[in-house]
């Protein structure tokens, strides 16, 4: 009896553990291989973070510097955007979240 309540047991947190796995590394590395063959380029997937760390460091060097009226507001909204789009072009994710927010 406790025998089959611990193979039960195993069963279930080899699916919940699997599930995680899918979720956070194997579905997002999938989708990250098709944007590629459709030839989509940007930043490979990070687990966890992401770009959250690269996106604050460019936030913060951009409000650092004074800006004028005449310059380009972009870079300064959206560091992180403007630099992924000038790095592999309009072809990339980040044009996809760009148009996806507006």
């Amino acid at each position: 009896m406790i025998s089959n309540l611990f193979i039960v047991l195993f069963f279930a947190i080899v699916l919940w553990a699997w599930r995680i796995v899918n979720w956070m590394w194997i579905r997002p590395k999938n989708i990250e291989k098709r944007l590629r063959a459709q030839g989509f380029h940007g930043n490979p997937y990070r687990i966890l973070y992401g770009d959250t760390n690269d996106m604050a460091t460019m936030t913060k060097e951009a409000n650092s510097k004074p800006i004028k009226l005449s310059d380009d507001v972009l870079p300064r909204v959206i560091p992180l955007h403007h630099h992924i789009v000038r790095k592999y072009g309009w072809n990339s994710t980040a044009d996809l979240t760009l148009y996806s927010c507006l």
